[in-house]
């Protein structure tokens, strides 16, 4: 129980330091919302679907995603300004430390995207706005999933921050261009070998903004099955990044430098 406790507490206290850049936070989602309303309203005239109705749901996903990456950003920033050695001279275990970040990058993730999310449900009709409420807690899950990558990044860029941000949006391309975030299958299908539209759908990022259409702004009633795929595509990534920086923690603490 006592390391329970030590956990949440070192989870609080990095997710103080989100709200300590909320001034950059503030330009990014005014970024996002400028990718919602205007990509959003210049596209749909120039396709047959309502692009607008499919991409602000995706502006919620890529939400998410970027507040899950601003956990490696917190890492690597720990790793260079010796802020890790101090976390590892605390009564607390290793796994303690790997599960307090990504508890912390997971709820900042949940914040940030939750903000788009109220703008998408008050500029579009939303049919079903209580399987927005049953699907958080498997956006939560995959929050911490991609907090799992970013700590994996940032355990692989070690104190090298400029290999860290070029890892960063190296993973950016693959996840969120090679998936439905921003286009729809169909659209995919016509130009895609049939093995990278797999992949594509196969994506967590997708799995997470086709439910976001289908189960919120549709009304389709949420399929467990869906909801099984974004779990199973989530918790692999979560998996790599905490074996990842348990790895860097452990060298840390014997070398004594990564």
């Amino acid at each position: 129980m006592t390391e329970i406790r030590r956990i949440l507490q070192l989870a609080r206290t990095d997710f103080s330091y989100f709200f300590r850049t909320k001034w950059l936070m503030a330009v990014l989602l005014s970024l996002n919302l400028s990718d919602m309303l205007v990509i959003g309203l210049v596209y749909k005239g120039l396709m047959t679907v309502n692009y607008f109705a499919f991409f602000a749901p995706a502006v919620v996903v890529m939400g998410l995603f970027m507040g899950s990456m601003d956990t490696g950003r917190r890492i690597w920033l720990a790793f260079r300004e010796g802020v890790i050695q101090y976390y590892l001279s605390l009564p607390i275990s290793n796994l303690g430390v790997v599960a307090a970040y990504l508890i912390a990058g997971s709820l900042a993730a949940m914040v940030y995207s939750s903000s788009l999310l109220i703008v998408a449900l008050l500029v579009l009709p939303a049919q079903a706005v209580l399987n927005t409420l049953i699907l958080l807690p498997f956006f939560f899950i995959l929050a911490i999933g991609l907090a799992g990558i970013a700590a994996a990044l940032a355990a692989l860029a070690s104190t090298h921050g400029e290999f860290f941000f070029a890892y960063q949006q190296l993973l950016q391309v693959l996840l969120l261009t090679l998936s439905t975030v921003y286009y729809p299958q169909s659209v995919m299908q016509q130009y895609l070998p049939s093995a990278l539209v797999t992949v594509a759908s196969a994506n967590p990022l997708s799995i997470a903004a086709e439910a976001l259409r289908d189960f919120v702004f549709t009304g389709i009633p949420i399929q467990p099955f869906v909801v099984v795929q974004l779990i199973v595509s989530s918790v692999p990534f979560a998996l790599l990044g905490a074996f990842a920086y348990y790895k860097a923690l452990q060298k840390l603490q014997i070398k004594g430098k990564l």
